[in-house]
């Protein structure tokens, strides 16, 4: 049998195809000679015993089938189409006379017997015909119980990463994978290394849950597969273009009239680029480029009287893969990927002018090399060995070291002069052993997948504030200032030490799985292990100028109090925190009836969420600043902060201020942790009304245990944790409010608590799993699907989303309830006892963060 040139781990790039060859009366035919073309070279096998042949680890795209025996006519089905992660079934049937042939056009059925999971596929037609805003966040947006925290207008929002949960995993879990290689980027764990030219793209798989135990983690799981060569030349370059002038007017709220003179507004959205492929050896070997930029121009909000500033990103990316296959029984794959995106005023606005915006830069890079042998006719094997260099520096406009401006914030909380920096280092290194082997045992048909995968994939990052006195000034209103005593013109200083963090992380996993065929019931059952080791390791940082040497002679800086911040060298973690966990999963579906029009599937499964950022917590340098706070004046109006200027001691963060050069970090990690998981169970229905359009409904069950918590604990590494029991009722909390834009709000009354005397306020904490707490998810989806046929295709689906938190005694320690409002960020910062839904709020630097990603109900169509 030959192999095509094809990339391996099927679940994340490729499709399979499964037949069998029937005589007129229905009875099976071994010894038949079927062949395969298509994408990439010709491809023959031979029938077993049973009639059965099998192509597998095919490339998307469209194929043709014909079957062939001595004594029999010939049988032909052509425009066959295979998707990522999906399986297409066919049966071919010979007429007994060696004269007639039988010639069938059209797709495989559209269920998938072999599906147990939910998933939806995206197609090239549907990449390219469809108006989107053209991103992969976009094609989240599609499916059944995936929310985003942002719709994306022309293209507008293409240069940021969206936020988006699925099935109550947080986005924390949701997983990046291109062309086989997972790109997941663990120092924001969840998101996406890099940005995309959307036209490299053959097509696009989205995962939410199934029995497949190559998939780890219970988050979104998106599969996207680039373009390739084939036996045909063929190029493709575009050019759109979306002048500002297309949008409507948008008219400033009432409540901001008296500030802004215009909100955000799309300058232009440009994107062009083009891609080209072919064989340069015919059957045996291919090439495929593409290059691409886009850029998105918007329009800043401006206050009153202000110059309008315009916010560019730029996406420049390059793509190239080279097909190869020399040997009938082997074939090669070798990949690059080039994606950078440079932003000149990240963050601009009317709070953050242009020299306190950032300068965003760094390209990521995706190194891939992978060679597939097949053994006989009936085993695969497949290695791959891929390299991320990942990383991008966020440069305050305002410039960079000591001798550059300093950053300050005037009481009507604009900033000017400078802003923080960031920059982060964050390489992935991943190599992998995928493998099938098909047999029979009786009447039964068995695919036997496996495989083990390392992966490792540290993480640097550093940041601070530049200017003389790694700090600013952030001016106060004269109500702010009498409130403490102070005349008018006061100020709070802020002093930092800069955050110098590394982490190591190495993952291992191994699975075996066997899907069994007995007539018209599947069986899927697998077991997966997985292993994850984080460490913090060694790391400085140097002494804040102004705090070099300690502060005196004022309030709040007197002895056990140090008000300084001196250099620190911290050694790293003595030990890895190690998660192992098994994760079995089984899956059925059933097909009722000759036709198999109807699909009835079943699946229970556990996941494990990834370790990523987890360690940094517990790191003395991570996972902020260490930074003082003072009352002052700045006296000589230089906006820069002078020791003399400093009246009193306001508050103190990420710092011991009575061992302030300490480098054993505050918080520490309970080496004994559990890895969360989540056990999920999957009924479903599917139905195909008529040819290539089915409807479907899917219900959903999770549960979410063994979640993390950062507990403060008495006395550092002793356990003795704060429980609700230190804590006594201090007061009312709630009532009638007037908030800044004269609006009265009301809300009801709950009790509020404080520490018993006695007992100090935190100082230690622990990363653990929490006590008596879990979360529970209940999603409905209903699906219809119609297949491009007759020039016209749908996808559209509505889902029913009820995620929920169940607390007990134990799963806090400060009983204060939230106060009930209408605002979701009432249960998103809940302190105490918090039973109800779960509100994920959108995070991260590019975020909106006063969006609530709660939807009860969704529809995509």
């Amino acid at each position: 049998m030959a192999l095509i040139a094809a990339s391996a781990f099927a679940q994340f790039q490729t499709g399979n195809i499964y037949g069998q060859v029937q005589a007129k009366d229905g009875s099976v035919l071994p010894g038949v000679t079927v062949t395969l073309t298509g994408v990439g070279a010709p491809q023959s096998t031979i029938t077993d015993a049973q009639g059965d042949f099998r192509f597998i680890n095919l490339s998307p795209g469209t194929y043709s089938i014909k079957a062939e025996l001595a004594g029999f006519g010939t049988a032909s089905r052509t425009g066959v189409g295979v998707r990522v992660g999906a399986n297409a079934d066919v049966t071919m049937v010979l007429n007994p006379s060696v004269t007639e042939s039988i010639t069938v056009t059209g797709e495989a059925p559209l269920l998938d017997v072999r599906k147990a999971g939910t998933a939806i596929n995206v197609t090239k037609v549907e990449l390219e015909k469809i108006p989107t805003s053209r991103d992969p966040w976009t094609i989240l947006q599609q499916a059944p119980a995936v929310l985003v925290d942002r719709m994306n207008v022309g293209g507008n929002q293409s240069g940021q990463q969206s936020n988006y949960i699925g099935k109550g995993a947080s986005a924390a879990q949701n997983t990046w994978n291109v062309d086989g290689v997972n790109i997941t980027d663990e120092g924001a764990t969840g998101s996406s290394p890099t940005y995309y030219d959307f036209d490299a793209f053959e097509e696009m798989q989205v995962t939410t849950g199934g029995s497949d135990p190559r998939i780890m983690t219970p988050g979104v799981q998106l599969n996207m597969v680039t373009k390739r060569g084939t036996n045909d030349f063929r190029g493709s370059g575009r050019y759109f273009y979306t002048p500002g002038k297309y949008q409507s007017e948008a008219s400033v709220p009432t409540e901001a009239q008296t500030y802004l003179s215009h909100t955000n507004e799309v300058n232009f959205v440009r994107d062009y680029g083009a891609e080209a492929g072919g064989p340069i050896w015919k059957d045996h070997l291919w090439l495929w480029a593409a290059v691409a930029e886009n850029k998105i121009s918007n329009v800043n909000s401006a206050l009153l009287g202000a110059i309008d500033t315009f916010d560019n990103i730029i996406l420049r990316d390059k793509n190239a893969k080279v097909n190869a296959q020399l040997l009938p029984s082997n074939s090669g794959v070798g990949l690059y990927t080039y994606g950078d995106k440079v932003r000149n005023a990240r963050s601009l606005g009317p709070f953050r002018p242009f020299e306190t915006s950032w300068h965003q830069s760094g390209p990521t890079k995706v190194y891939k090399l992978e060679d597939t042998q097949i053994f006989g006719s009936s085993l695969y094997l497949t290695g791959m060995a891929s390299k991320v260099d990942g990383g991008f520096r966020l440069d305050p406009n305002g410039g960079l070291g000591i001798n550059a401006p300093t950053a300050w914030r005037g009481s009507d909380t604009v900033w000017h002069g400078n802003f923080a920096f960031y920059n982060t280092d964050r390489p992935q290194r991943q190599y992998r052993l995928d493998g099938s082997k098909f047999f029979d045992m009786g009447n039964l048909n068995h695919e036997l997948k496996f495989g083990f995968g390392y992966r490792k994939t540290p993480v640097s990052s550093s940041s601070g504030w530049p200017g003389p006195t790694a700090g600013y000034w952030r001016f106060r209103s004269a109500g702010y200032c009498a409130a403490r005593n102070l005349a008018a013109g006061c100020a709070q200083g802020k002093l930092f030490r800069d955050s110098n963090k590394s982490m190591d992380e190495k993952t291992n996993d191994l699975y075996v799985g066997d899907t069994i065929i007995a007539g018209n019931l599947t069986l899927q059952a697998g077991l997966r292990w997985d292993q994850q080791k984080g460490k913090n390791i060694a790391n400085s940082a140097a002494a804040n100028p102004v705090l070099a040497t300690p502060v005196t002679g004022i309030p709040g800086c007197a002895p056990p109090n140090i008000c300084q911040l001196p250099g620190v060298a911290y050694g790293g973690d003595s030990r890895s925190l190690k998660w192992d966990a098994v994760s079995p999963r089984i899956g059925l579906t059933y097909a009722l009836g000759a036709n198999k029009k109807t699909l009835l599937r079943a699946g229970y499964n556990r996941y494990v969420n990834q370790l990523g950022s987890t360690i940094l917590g517990a790191n003395l340098l991570a996972p902020y600043y260490s930074y003082f706070v003072f009352l002052g004046f700045d006296k000589n109006g230089d906006k820069a902060i002078q020791r003399d200027e400093l009246v009193r001691l306001q508050a103190f963060y990420y710092v011991d201020p009575t061992n302030p050069g300490a480098t054993t970090p505050n918080t520490r990690l309970d080496y004994s942790m559990k890895p969360p998981k989540t056990d999920e169970l999957i009924l479903g229905f599917e139905r195909e009304l008529i040819t290539d359009f089915s409807v479907g409904v899917n219900y959903s069950y999770r549960r979410y245990t063994d979640m993390l918590e950062t507990r403060p604990e008495k006395h550092q590494g002793q356990g003795d944790f704060y429980a609700a029991s230190d804590y006594v009722v201090g007061g009312t909390a709630g009532g009638a409010f007037t908030d800044v834009d004269g609006k009265t709000i009301t809300t009801g009354q709950v009790p509020f608590y404080v520490l018993k005397p006695g007992i100090d306020a935190p100082v230690y904490y622990v990363i653990r799993n929490r006590p008596d707490y879990r979360q529970t998810y209940n999603g409905i989806e209903v699906t219809a699907t119609k297949r491009l046929a007759n020039r016209w295709m749908l996808r559209g689906n509505v889902s029913y989303n009820n995620w929920t938190q169940h607390t007990g005694p134990n799963s806090f320690y400060d009983p204060t309830p939230r106060i009930q409002t209408v605002s979701p960020a009432n249960q998103a910062w809940c302190l105490g006892a918090c039973s109800g839904p779960v509100v994920e709020r959108s995070a991260g630097s590019g975020s909106f963060k006063d969006v609530f990603i709660n939807s009860k109900w969704s529809m995509n169509v």
